[in-house]
């Protein structure tokens, strides 16, 4: 009976000092991939927080160039705008745009400018000699920029010329303050975990969290090298650096930046030191696990498991926020888009009939309140979608008349569900601009529900001009917001001579 339990304990320990190399050896080489995976994958982390902000930089910069494009649009097609309409024009536009500072305009030939701030009446001028040569620069159809000083303080100042249907050569402009450039940034990405600098053209710092920087050229020879090799090459650039502003080793990343047929150079940079911290912990409690015992390689798994679940959820917000950023991006390309077609059909009511011109701009007013009011909203219920719908269909039917029909029949229970904000909106301005509208082919739109859908369907009878490229700006954003919502896609398709959008209704908020 004793050697019968000895050699059983013998067994054990034999089996248990197995087990425990077993496990040794498994943490060990379980930690060495993990370890390696969490590298990895700050690695995609690192450079999904560098594109955010990238992404962020360049469509507020697009964002300015449109500014100044819708601008020039409205000063080629209105050669007898008066100044209380250009205040109005400026008042709207720098609404659309909370870095911009001041729109302005001039003769090409002239030597003093109109400028219209945001809240200060409009005053006149005298160019000085950088501005000058900056707009001597500018040719027809092109937008050039430069960093001025712009009363006292650095400006990034975009210029197009535009001849009106006179024949007269005109100039637009807009000067964007440097620091109200960083506020902007600032409240737009105000969580953001790196820190960015731009470079214009000419290397000039347009954007930096030092304002001290704002308007001079880099002193660190490394940065002027990797910027000028972005900027001849047209390719990303990654380095590490250590941060002027933070004080700390950082990777830097150098962005290509499309300006105004100019290429700028983006730089963020994005501190390592917290992840780097994590995963030297990490081997640290591999190591000690391989010496210690059963026990603590559990208690080791265990936080191993935990860490790596904080760098999935970080890697998953992260590229949340970058999702986001490119959503809100699209919502906010749809003012300037509504006002412009809006205004062009208000000029075209004006000169074959003004009588009911002046009733589209009274609907235009109460309907463009409620654009500014929602354009933050990226969903809205049913019942709002359908009410903003009426109001905007009545703008058309003043135009248009009998020739345009619209036809709703939506379950009333289905009104607090949700879809995105404005999307009604845009197939009916889509159905309105893409096809033929007359008295023999009048142009029918029907909204209805059919169990968890809302179907859109009009009558194709498409025009020899229609803009297919607008036409899928409007389907991508809508398409964009589900993507982020949910995993249900809108249904389009054209067939049989109709067009048919079916949108997935989203539940009601809770």
């Amino acid at each position: 009976m004793f050697r019968k339990k000895q050699h059983k304990r013998g067994r054990l320990l034999i089996t248990g000092a197995v087990l425990l190399v077993l496990l040794v050896a498994g943490v060990i080489v379980s930690g060495r991939v993990i370890n390696r995976r969490a590298v990895q994958m700050s690695d995609r982390i690192v450079t999904q927080i560098g594109e955010s902000h990238w992404l962020l930089l360049q469509g507020e910069i697009d964002r300015s160039v449109q500014l100044l494009e819708t601008s020039a649009r409205y000063v080629a097609t209105h050669d007898n705008a008066s100044p209380d309409e250009l205040r109005i024009l400026c008042s709207t536009l720098l609404e659309t745009d909370a870095k911009a500072g001041s729109l302005w305009f001039a003769a090409a030939d002239g030597n003093t400018l109109r400028r219209y701030g945001r809240e200060a009446e409009a005053t006149t001028e005298t160019i000085d000699n950088n501005r000058q040569r900056l707009c001597d620069a500018t040719r027809n159809d092109t937008v050039r920029s430069a960093v001025l000083e712009v009363r006292g303080h650095g400006s990034w100042v975009l210029v197009r010329r535009v001849t009106d249907r006179r024949g007269r050569c005109r100039l637009c402009g807009v000067d964007y303050p440097l620091d109200r450039f960083y506020l902007r940034m600032t409240e737009q990405n105000p969580l953001s975990r790196s820190s960015a600098t731009l470079f214009d053209a000419e290397g000039v710092i347009v954007y930096h969290p030092d304002s001290g920087r704002l308007g001079r050229p880099s002193r660190d020879e490394a940065e002027i090298e990797a910027v000028r090799r972005v900027r001849s090459t047209g390719r990303t650039l990654v380095t590490s650096a250590q941060s002027d502003y933070l004080g700390v080793a950082e990777q830097r990343i150098y962005y290509p930046i499309e300006v105004a047929g100019e290429r700028w150079v983006a730089a963020v940079g994005i501190p390592r030191l917290v992840i780097e911290q994590e995963i030297d912990d990490f081997h640290l409690y591999t190591i000690l696990t391989a010496l210690g015992s059963v026990l603590f390689f559990a208690v080791l798994l265990v936080v191993a498991q935990r860490r790596w679940r904080r760098e999935y959820d970080l890697r998953r917000r992260t590229e949340q926020e970058s999702a986001q950023l490119q959503l809100q991006q699209l919502l906010e390309q749809i003012d300037p888009h509504f006002l412009f077609n809006s205004l062009n059909s208000l000029y075209a009511l004006i000169r074959c009939n003004p009588d009911e011109a002046r009733e589209f701009t009274l609907t235009l007013a109460r309907v463009y309140r409620r654009v500014l009011e929602r354009r933050k909203q990226v969903l809205a219920t049913l019942d709002e979608e359908i009410d903003f719908t009426r109001q905007y269909f009545s703008l058309q039917k003043i135009r248009f008349g009998e020739s345009l029909m619209l036809s709703i029949e939506v379950d009333p229970a289905l009104g607090r569900r949700r879809i995105p904000s404005m999307s009604l909106q845009t197939l009916v301005e889509n159905a309105v601009k893409h096809n033929r509208i007359s008295d023999r082919n009048p142009l029918r739109i029907e909204i209805r529900t059919e169990d968890e859908w809302l179907v859109i369907e009009n009558n194709l009878t498409p025009r020899d001009d229609g803009d297919a490229e607008s036409l899928g700006v409007g389907l991508e954003r809508i398409r964009s917001v589900y993507r982020f919502h949910t995993d249900r896609e809108p249904v389009i398709e054209s067939c049989d001579g109709l067009f048919r959008c079916r949108l997935p209704l989203l539940p009601a908020e809770e």
